[in-house]
């Protein structure tokens, strides 16, 4: 648990403190043996054995002395055992990173922002609930088509993780694109003095990591740090997210939507079950899209990228042919077909804004039955109960046939996706699944030819 909370040690008690039987919260998550997970396993193991060394020297001498005090002792050491490994394994972890880590960082960070603040590449940054893996592969086949682009990979959006992409790079890069990651107020202010952005992308603002933040409205000011840093430098704006939205001037030319953005205007869209395609004109410029991504709400991100490579100098041949090769990324609307099923993993999406369009997407392709499959948000909040009674009423919507099927995950969100699908009368058939691994593991099984089935959210083992 502790390395599925990436060793952050107020998440770790967090959960060790909710976790009604721990003996059953690892049902999917394995460890993974870095150096650090063996010491922290080598310390573990040590403790059980001093513990239980003590235990036996304690029932020892309660057999061959007088007091019922031994045997009491014995007793409380090996009930304590599991609270006793839980917490001291904190006290090793709290001091690497006091005495190794966080100097060792410090010194990483310090180098990356010498090399970013000389490194003569445009820099784009990105921030939001969520969005920004999507926004970033966008750009990055887009811009790469016309010229050299390094994006940060994967979720590496935290200061330590940009700075060890930083140490990647050659200098010869004409543009940089980079993931900003928020988890507490602050944060965004911190990784823009970091890589100095020269634009920026702000993608939405959702309920997404509410435990931390409590309220939306400090969401929505940590991610406008991007704003507020950047000035009168250019910010393009996700003009369909309300709070977005709300925030940004409604004369923005940089707010973007499917309509366009900036003068682009959108036409002609076809939303298929294996592309999205449509036509962006602005004055005498025409560029037909054609891209690999699922869903209507691709297609401002897209019209965005358009508009940005168009002012970095790409031509339409050079745009069209970089948004040919944007596709599905890992675990995000990807397709697969399984016995004459299309079942599309949606599982790294974490947002109701996510679970909106992924059923837009659902209910607009054709289908012989529709089956949606989800364990529930993280993160929500406060808003937990709201949220999902709410995405149950977008189920709902878009599952409108008595051959359609729901099914959940058991946990403590199910209740609220239930009442959600009740409240707005659901018209197909809802399983609850109790074993998740298993359920996944034999999806085959379940599918059959002509199903569409949208697999959503994930809930890991560190939220049971």
């Amino acid at each position: 648990m502790l390395q599925a909370t990436e060793y952050d040690l107020g998440d770790y008690l967090a959960w060790f403190h909710r976790a009604p039987n721990i003996a059953h919260v690892e049902r999917r998550g394995h460890l993974v043996l870095t150096a650090k997970a063996r010491l922290l396993l080598g310390l573990a193991w040590f403790i059980v054995a001093t513990s239980l060394v003590s235990a036996l020297g304690a029932a020892l001498r309660g057999l061959t002395g007088s007091g019922l005090a031994w045997f009491l002792l014995t007793a409380a050491i090996l009930a304590l055992l599991p609270l006793l490994a839980a917490y001291l394994l904190a006290i090793p972890l709290w001091l690497g990173e006091q005495i190794v880590q966080k100097p060792r960082a410090k010194a990483i960070i310090a180098r990356a922002a010498t090399t970013l603040a000389n490194h003569p590449a445009r820099r784009i940054a990105i921030a939001g609930s969520y969005g920004k893996t999507t926004a970033k592969e966008i750009l990055l086949s887009v811009l790469s088509a016309g010229r050299t682009v390094a994006a940060t990979p994967g979720n590496m959006n935290t200061p330590l993780g940009i700075s060890r992409f930083a140490s990647r790079l050659t200098g010869k890069e004409d543009i940089l694109i980079l993931e900003l990651g928020e988890y507490y107020p602050g944060d965004i202010r911190e990784l823009c003095e970091l890589t100095k952005p020269h634009l920026g992308v702000i993608t939405g603002i959702n309920e997404a990591h509410l435990s931390k933040f409590k309220t939306l409205e400090a969401t929505t000011a940590t991610i406008f740090e991007l704003a507020d840093y950047l000035g009168e430098a250019p910010v393009y704006k996700n003009g369909e997210n309300a709070l977005v939205a709300a925030r940004a001037r409604s004369d923005d030319p940089l707010l973007y939507t499917r309509a366009g953005v900036n003068g682009w205007k959108v036409s002609a869209i076809e939303i298929a079950i294996d592309h999205t395609s449509f036509t962006a004109r602005r004055g005498s410029t025409t560029i037909r899209a054609r891209s690999g991504l699922l869903g209507a709400h691709n297609l401002g991100p897209l019209v965005a990228a358009i508009d940005i490579a168009t002012e970095l100098g790409l031509t339409p041949t050079q745009i069209e042919a970089g948004l040919a090769d944007t596709k599905p990324y890992e675990h995000r609307m990807q397709p697969r077909l399984q016995h004459g099923a299309t079942i599309v993993d949606d599982t790294y999406n974490g947002n109701v804004d996510g679970v909106r369009a992924g059923l837009d997407w659902l209910a607009a392709v054709p289908a012989t039955r529709r089956v949606y499959i989800t364990p529930g948000l993280v993160e929500q909040g406060n808003r937990t109960a709201q949220v999902h009674e709410a995405i149950g009423g977008l189920i709902a919507a878009a599952l409108t046939s008595p051959t359609d099927l729901v099914v959940l995950m058991r946990n403590t969100t199910t209740p609220h996706v239930e009442k959600g699908l009740q409240e707005a009368k659901f018209a197909g058939r809802l399983q609850i699944v109790d074993d998740p691994l298993k359920f996944y593991s034999n999806l085959e099984q379940f599918v059959a030819a002509g199903d569409v089935v949208l697999m959503q959210n994930d809930w890991t083992d560190n939220y049971s």
